[in-house]
This record gives structure tokens, C-alpha cells and sequence, in this order.
């Protein structure tokens, strides 16, 4: 007997020690054959941090944790994340783990998870990332004993969950914010009941471009009978709150084959009013507790039918609003009588098939009443509308009954009077009389100030009429401080825009006398720009350009300002048509002398937005253009330094980044540059050229005409070679000037003999005589032939001399020795490249490791605070207990038995407090340690993309 216990115990040590050991001795070698092996099955890119096996964070069961889950899509959702996980649980039952027959997972906790699902206009979808498998002849049926894996699944949990869905075919979007769920149920029983719990922080739907629901905070909880043999879920104990909207739903949901039977009822079980006001963004964050409300709500609905790829169910959904009143309390006015009566239908689920009908809609917006109906069937294969709107607003009083924020001012009247009748098939086929669209919106006298805002907006017209064919903008005229802006036009096709996503089509008539762009710019932006900095440095982001839309303007500006670019007459044609912006010969005057631009703006791919113009500019100023073209600071920062005038045409293409500045490496084009008379003085290059001639003349340059062509290549400005005079001096130039100022130019001079004097003669010396070393035999005459290499840097330039006779090797060897330090440079950046990112790579490791060790400290101190108080409370209770049996004592025995039976209770409660308080804080220190785990393996995921990025430009 004590053998076979000797060995029992043995063999338990052996299994422990294994539990702990095989996790740690295989550890790389699991996680290498793990990641290549999905890698290998799903068509995406996989990866995960870390991973541990243990047996006694969850014991008796094993428990399996993964860390820095990374998911990330192929081909076109290649820079797209699906899934970044930083950490997920899994609890697997250890007695099947031994048997080794089936394995029983019991829990599945998610923890940090940001889900990215992205659906395009096509239908491909980035979460379909299964690999398609071979097709092959399909092989007899044979007898299963056995799942091998089992799901004895009690809970699973998804803590603080972000959602994003992205769906372009549908034109939905959605965002999860803040998602805590829990599920609880056994999944091996054929039948269980599941219960489910789930609490979303901000919940957001956009449809077709229009936001529904804004950041909405859900909970829902819910019992659900699942015969998981039969798979019918039915609905029991159940409440969804949307912010303070409450619905309860009722019926059965289960599967048949492989389609949908939907049984199912809801309603709001609440008929206050105000419950529906809490899904009004603009009113339920604006002291809504203390908005006081009259009326009541009817909020109900179905679904029932099977959705399958043939079917859906139908639905309803109904809304009514019977005498409605909201009103704050510190405002004179309210919003009374809203009356509404809608109800949304569709007998078989099919979308055509749906009417939308608002019989009534009926509110006063303090003394201003407002009444609309709304109905509309067959809205997919040919929408039949019949709307009308009538009301009336005067703006000053919206502070009546609505509080406006610090500082905001509003007055003017809005007018809106319309009906719309007909099908949209007789705007098609142009049977106008078939189809009524009368009425009209005008707004008159507008005047807004706001915070936000540096001028006051005032709008002295604007009226839009409507007709079958056509939006009629009969007037526009606005003021925004100094800025005046005023446009006409029609808008056409606006029915099967709204309806059926159509073209919509324009032309607009715009004029101004005065207006600067930069006064409507945030007061942040504006700030911090300084006056030298250039237009293009105003941080922007990238303009998407609707594919729906085509528009025509006729533009015409007497004065226009960007930043600090000051545009007068500016006249031509814009289009906006097939995802770009489109100029058409936008003529102006600008600094001092006149450009015509031609050209266009898409972003096809927002990621990668592309300029494509032509340039004709005339007697432009050169300083002026240097502090306002970013290219001509980056290119030719000698113009700083140079005055004059010049004229050239050109063109230039570019992607732009998504702060809309060029992409400089991309840039390709060219043209023809012609100046006047120009001085250049006190530039480096030429500074440093004079030192090394030993000739002042050189450092102050006047220059007759010039006039040569250049192209952009590679990032780099190739100038052909071209002549300038100055003095009695002539010279050829001709070379390259790259993104990073580096440079590459050669000059051939010619000099008068007369010019060389002291030093001067002493460096043509040291020239004449290297030159006949080499077997070359020169006699000097009126001018000195000579050729000047121009390398280094526009800011640290490198110069090197030679007779121009025996400079044609020292040219050749320049430009290899120029090729040469380009390739070590190249080296060395490459070098230091690697370099940095190794130093950034061990620099989040350390950041990680610390924020690791903070938290585990700050994890320990909460632990050791609540074993304190903890004590503390045991303590306090033990001292109370002694006392009231000592008070009990002295009364008699039956007082002292109540005193007893009190001072148990009285531990026991300090007991639960204490645990309970030990139990909060051990959760409390995980969650700052998980938290700091989060974080840290984010950081090291930022490294490591940072890193790529650095390794991949160099």
C-alpha cells in the first residue's frame, strides 16, 4: 500500500512539474508553429505577442492565455487591421486535457479587443479571411464517436470591446465604443438557458451618410431558452435601454437548414415622453435630467418570416406621440403640442415592398408651429412620394424655448412652405405635369455669432424654390465679417439624388468682392501659423469628392486670401465631377504679375490624393514667391536671396499626403523658368565660390536675363544647362538640386584675364600648373576658361576648380565621386536607419517594462491597502461584537444569548465587507495590470510599424 501511494504521488509531482515545465521548455517552439500554421490557413496576416499555459491561475482547469493578438488583411485590405487583441483567456478543463480524448473549454474571456470590419461597395469583406481550399471528390460518410473538441462553455466575457462596422454596399456604419459582455450557459446540454449581459458606452448608426443614433449609450440583458438540439432560441426575461428609451422584445428565433425563422415582437414598456426626447442628440445633452416633459409615446413593432437568400421577414415598426411637451427650466418658452403619428412596413420584407407613412407631425416651437407628412411607397424600383412641410421660424426666439451655448446669438426668420407629388419614373421620362413640386425655403436676415466663429455670419436672402425638374437657388447673398459671398444657380435631379442615390447635378454662379479662406479657418490653426511659413504648411486633411455629383461654377472674386496669399480678379470654371475638382483656366493677379491655372485635384484612393495642374505665371515676384510656393522653398531657396521677377510655365503632378501636401518623391513635371534682370547676393554657394577664386566680384551677382528649362525626377529638380552674364563674366550652369538640399551642379566660367589679381593669380597658378603635371601645355589669354564643381549641400556646398581644358576628366571624376557619396550616403543612412530602429524598438521595450513594473507595484499597494482595511474593518467589528456581548452579559442570560446572535451577525457582516473589499481590489490590481499590459504591448506595436517604416524608406 504505501508503494502504491509512493508511486501515486510520484506520478502526481510528474504531472505538476510537466504542467509547469513543457510550457516554458516548448514555449518558442509552440508559438513558431502556431503562427505559421494559421498563417498558412487564412489569407491574412497573423501574429500574436505571447502566450502562457498554466494550471494554477484557474485551477483545477488549465488556463491558456494569448497575448497581442494582430490581425491584418492581404491584398486590398492589406493596410487595413481587422482585429488587434491584446489579450484572450481560455479555460480548458484539466481532466479532459489528461484523457486527451476531448478537450472541454468552460470559458472564453476577450479582453481590449478593437474589431475593424470593413465590407466594400463590391461585397468583399475583410473579415472573409478563410483560406479556399482545394475542391475535392467528396469521400464516404463515416461514423463520428466524437467531437475533439467539446464547448462546456459557462462564460464567455468581452471586456471594454471597440467595433467599427464599415459596410459601402449597404451604406451602413456603426461604432461600438466601451462593449462589456458577458454570456453565461452550459453548451454541451441540449438545452440551457443563456444568460446575456451587455453595457455599450457609445453606440453610433449612420445610414446613407445621415447619423441615427449618436454616441448612444445600450444595456441589454436577457434570458434566452436555447434548445441548442433543435437550435429554437426563445426570448424570456429581456430589456434593451437605448440612452433612457427602454424595449422589451418577445418570441423565437431558430434555424431551419441553414435559413433564419424570426418569431418576434417588441415594445417599449415605458410611455413617458421623455424617454424618446433621450435619443435627440441635441436635447439629451443638454441638462437633460432636469428638462421637465408632458405627454405620452407608443414605440412598438415585429419582425416574422424566414430570412434566407431567397426571403426576409416582414417587419413593422410604429411611433406615436400624443401630446408632447419638453421644456427647460430656466427658459420662458417650451416645445409643445408634438403630435406624431409614423409607422414603417413592409408586408414580405422585401425593400421595395416598404411604405414609410407620417400621417402626422405636428409641434410648436414656442410660438412657432411646424406641420409635415410624409408618405412614400415602391421606394426602390420607382419611389411614390407625397411630402408636404409648412412652417415657420423666427430664429429669435429659438433662445426661448432651446438654450444656446456662451456667447451664441441668433436672429432672422426661416420660411418653409413645399409639397411634393408623384412618382420619381415622371422626372425620368420628363412628364412634368404628372408630377407636383411647389414651394419654396427662404431665410431672411440671418445673424449668427458663436464662439466658434471669428466674425458674425449675417445672410441677408437666400431662397431655393422647387420645381418638378429642378432646385431654383434664386439668391444667396451672405457677409461673414469683411468677407462677402454671393451665388445663384439650379440644382438639378435632386429627387433621384435624395431617393435613389442619382446624380445630382448643378450650376452655380459665385461672386465676391472680398474674401479670405483664412478667416474661416479654426483660431487654432491660425495661431500657429506664423507669417513665414507657407501656404501649404496649414495642417489640412485629405478632401473626398463624392462620386454622385456633378457640378459646374463660374466663379469670380475681386479680392481672394489664402494664408498669406493674396489673390485679386481671380475669374474661371470649376468642376466637380467624377471624384475630382477640375480648373479650367482659374485666371488671377498674384504677387505682382499674373498666373492662369489649369489642372485637377481626385481622391480616387484617399490614402494617396493626386494634384495634377498647369502653370502659366507672368512678371511673378521671386522673394514674394519663395515665402508663398512650399516647391520653390524646397527646390530653390536661393530665390530667398535673389531680387527680380520671372515667368514660367510648367507642370506638375503629385500624390499628396493626408495633410494635403506633396508627396516631394513622387513629383514629376516640368517647364521653362525666364527672369529679368536679377541680383543675387549673399548665398553660400556663391560665397563659398568667391573664397575658393579669391574674387568679391562673384558674391554679389547682377544677372542679365535667364532663361532655361527643368524637369522633377525622383524627387530631384534636373536643370538643363544654361548661360548667364554678369559683368564681364560668363558662365554655363546646368546640374540637380534633390529633396535634402543636396546638390550636384556644374559650372563653366569664362573670365576676363584682367579679373585675376593677388590671390586670385596665385589659385589660377596653382590651376595652370596642375594642369601642364599632367602633360597639358596652356598659355593664358584675354579670358581664363574654367570649370567649377558644385557639390555638398545648398547650406554646406562643396566646390571644385580646374582649367576648363583639362577639366573634362576632373567633370567625369566629380560626377563618380558625386555618385559615390550618394551611394555611401545611402549606406549610411541605411545604417543609421537600422540604428533607429532598433533604438526605438528598445526603447518601448524598456517604456514597456516599466509601465509593467508601475503597475504591478501600483497592483500590490491597492492589494495591500485593501488587506489593511480589511483588517481594519475585522478589527472595529471584533471590538463592537465584545461590547455588545459584555453590554448583553450584564442584562441576563437572555440578553445574553441576543447580544451573541448580534455579535455574530455583526462579524459576519465585517467578514463579508472585508472579503468583499479584498475580492474589489484584486480585481481592481488585475485590471491595472492588464491595463498596463494593454498598453505596453500597444507601444511595442507602434515601435515595430514605426520601425518598418523607417527600415522600408531607407
Amino acid at each position: 500500500m504505501k508503494t502504491l501511494l509512493k508511486i501515486l504521488g510520484a506520478l502526481v509531482l510528474i504531472i505538476i512539474a510537466l504542467a509547469i515545465l513543457l510550457p516554458i521548455i516548448f514555449k518558442g517552439k509552440i508559438v513558431e508553429i502556431a503562427k505559421e500554421e494559421i498563417n498558412n490557413n487564412v489569407n491574412a496576416q497573423v501574429d500574436f505577442t505571447d502566450f502562457s499555459l498554466s494550471l494554477f491561475r484557474s485551477f483545477p482547469n488549465f488556463n491558456l492565455s494569448i497575448e497581442g493578438i494582430l490581425v491584418i488583411g492581404l491584398d486590398k485590405f492589406s493596410e487595413d487591421t481587422l482585429a488587434q487583441i491584446p489579450s484572450v483567456e481560455v479555460t480548458i478543463d484539466l481532466m479532459s486535457v489528461l484523457g486527451g480524448d476531448t478537450y472541454e473549454i468552460k470559458r472564453i474571456g476577450i479582453y481590449g479587443p478593437t474589431i475593424n470590419v470593413k465590407i466594400l461597395e463590391d461585397g468583399s469583406a475583410n473579415y472573409d479571411i478563410a483560406m479556399a481550399g482545394e475542391e475535392t471528390a467528396p469521400e464516404p460518410p463515416t461514423e463520428v464517436e466524437g467531437d475533439p473538441v467539446v464547448l462546456t462553455l459557462k462564460k464567455l466575457e468581452i471586456k471594454n470591446g471597440n467595433i467599427t462596422y464599415d459596410d459601402k454596399s449597404l451604406g451602413v456604419y456603426v461604432e461600438v465604443f466601451g462593449l462589456d459582455h458577458t454570456l453565461n450557459g452550459d453548451l454541451s446540454e441540449d438545452f440551457t438557458v443563456l444568460k446575456t449581459n451587455s453595457i455599450i458606452k457609445e453606440f453610433s448608426l449612420d445610414y446613407e451618410g445621415f447619423r441615427y443614433i449618436s454616441r448612444a449609450t445600450v444595456y441589454y440583458m436577457a434570458d434566452i431558452d436555447a434548445d441548442l438540439k433543435n437550435e429554437i432560441y426563445t426570448l424570456k426575461k429581456n430589456r434593451m435601454e437605448l440612452n433612457q428609451l427602454p424595449v422589451e422584445f418577445d418570441g423565437t428565433f431558430s434555424i431551419i437548414n441553414e435559413d433564419y425563422n424570426i418569431v418576434m415582437t417588441y415594445q417599449s414598456p415605458e410611455t413617458d415622453f421623455k424617454h424618446f426626447l433621450s435619443l435627440i442628440p441635441a436635447v439629451y445633452t443638454k441638462d437633460f435630467e432636469s428638462i421637465e416633459t408632458a405627454g405620452n409615446l407608443a414605440f412598438s413593432g415585429n419582425v416574422k418570416g424566414l430570412y434566407s437568400d431567397n426571403s426576409m421577414p416582414s417587419y413593422e415598426v410604429n411611433l406615436t406621440i400624443s401630446d408632447g411637451m419638453f421644456k427647460y427650466p430656466d427658459l420662458p418658452q417650451a416645445v409643445t403640442n408634438v403630435n406624431i403619428i409614423s409607422k414603417i412596413h413592409s408586408k414580405d420584407g422585401e425593400p421595395d415592398n416598404t411604405i414609410i407613412d407620417v400621417s402626422k407631425f405636428h409641434l410648436d416651437l414656442g410660438m412657432n408651429p411646424v406641420d409635415m407628412y410624409l408618405h412614400v411607397e415602391t421606394p426602390v424600383s420607382d419611389p411614390d412620394i407625397s411630402a408636404k412641410f409648412k412652417g415657420t421660424l423666427n430664429l429669435a426666439d429659438v433662445q426661448n424655448f432651446y438654450p444656446l451655448e456662451e456667447g451664441e446669438k441668433l436672429n432672422g426668420t426661416l420660411v418653409g412652405d413645399f409639397s411634393l407629388i408623384g412618382r420619381l419614373s415622371d422626372i425620368e421620362n420628363e412628364n412634368y405635369d404628372n408630377f407636383t413640386a411647389l414651394g419654396s425655403l427662404l431665410l431672411k436676415s440671418l445673424e449668427y455669432q458663436s464662439a466658434y466663429v471669428k466674425d458674425a455670419i449675417a445672410i441677408s436672402t437666400a431662397q431655393l424654390n422647387f420645381s418638378p425638374q429642378y432646385l431654383d437657388l434664386v439668391s444667396f447673398n451672405m457677409m461673414i465679417g469683411r468677407n462677402d459671398f454671393s451665388a445663384k444657380g439650379k440644382i438639378e435631379n435632386y429627387l433621384a439624388y435624395a431617393l435613389k442615390d442619382e446624380m445630382l447635378a448643378g450650376q452655380l454662379v459665385t461672386t465676391s468682392s472680398y474674401f479670405n479662406l483664412t478667416d474661416l479657418m479654426p483660431s487654432e490653426s491660425k495661431e500657429s501659423t506664423s507669417v513665414e511659413q507657407t501656404t501649404d504648411s496649414i495642417p489640412m486633411s485629405v478632401i473626398e469628392i463624392p462620386a454622385n455629383i456633378h457640378f459646374e461654377m463660374t466663379s469670380s472674386f475681386d479680392i481672394l486670401i489664402y494664408d498669406n496669399i493674396e489673390m485679386k480678379n481671380v475669374n474661371g470654371k470649376i468642376q466637380i465631377a467624377d471624384q475630382a475638382v477640375y480648373l479650367k483656366n482659374l485666371g488671377m493677379n498674384i504677387l505682382d504679375g499674373e498666373m492662369v491655372m489649369s489642372g485637377s485635384y481626385t481622391a480616387i484612393d484617399p490614402q494617396k490624393p493626386v494634384f495634377d495642374f498647369t502653370l502659366d505665371l507672368k512678371e511673378v515676384d521671386i522673394q514674394k514667391a519663395y515665402n508663398t510656393f512650399g516647391v520653390v522653398t524646397k527646390y530653390a531657396p536661393i530665390a530667398k536671396k535673389t531680387s527680380g521677377v520671372f515667368s514660367t510655365k510648367m507642370n506638375l503632378k503629385s500624390i499628396l499626403n493626408q495633410e494635403m501636401m506633396p508627396v516631394y518623391e513622387t513629383m514629376t513635371g516640368g517647364g521653362e523658368l525666364l527672369t529679368s534682370q536679377v541680383t543675387i547676393q549673399d548665398v553660400n554657394t556663391l560665397n563659398t565660390i568667391s573664397n575658393v577664386l579669391k574674387m568679391d566680384e562673384i558674391k554679389r551677382m547682377v544677372i542679365d536675363k535667364i532663361l532655361f528649362q527643368f524637369e522633377f525626377v525622383d524627387g530631384k529638380l534636373l536643370v538643363d544647362p544654361f548661360d548667364i552674364r554678369f559683368s564681364d563674366f560668363a558662365a554655363n550652369l546646368g546640374g540637380w538640386t534633390a529633396m535634402d538640399q543636396t546638390i550636384g551642379y556644374v559650372m563653366n566660367m569664362s573670365i576676363p584675364r584682367d579679373k585675376f589679381g593677388g590671390g586670385a593669380n596665385q589659385v589660377l597658378d596653382n590651376l595652370v600648373n596642375q594642369a601642364n603635371a599632367k602633360g597639358a601645355k596652356f598659355s593664358l589669354g584675354e579670358k581664363v576658361s574654367m570649370n567649377v564643381l558644385i557639390g555638398g549641400t545648398l547650406s554646406n556646398p562643396e566646390i571644385k576648380t580646374a582649367l576648363k581644358e583639362s577639366g573634362k576628366n576632373l567633370v567625369a571624376d566629380v560626377k563618380e565621386q558625386v555618385k559615390q557619396e550618394i551611394e555611401k550616403k545611402k549606406e549610411e543612412i541605411s545604417q543609421e536607419a537600422r540604428e533607429q530602429a532598433q533604438r526605438i524598438l528598445d526603447e518601448a521595450d524598456q517604456q514597456s517594462k516599466k509601465i509593467i513594473n508601475e503597475a504591478e507595484k501600483q497592483a500590490t499597494n491597492v492589494r495591500k491597502g485593501a488587506d489593511d482595511a480589511a483588517k481594519k474593518i475585522r478589527e472595529e467589528a471584533e471590538k463592537q461584537a465584545k461590547k455588545v456581548e459584555e453590554d448583553g452579559k450584564k442584562k441576563g442570560f437572555l440578553a445574553e444569548m441576543a447580544a451573541k446572535e448580534t455579535a455574530i451577525k455583526i462579524r459576519q457582516e465585517a467578514d463579508k465587507q472585508a472579503i468583499n473589499l479584498v475580492k474589489e481590489a484584486d480585481d481592481n490590481a488585475k485590471g491595472i495590470v492588464r491595463k498596463a499590459n494593454d498598453e505596453a504591448a500597444l507601444i511595442k506595436r507602434n515601435a515595430s510599424k514605426e520601425a518598418d517604416k523607417i527600415l522600408e524608406r531607407n
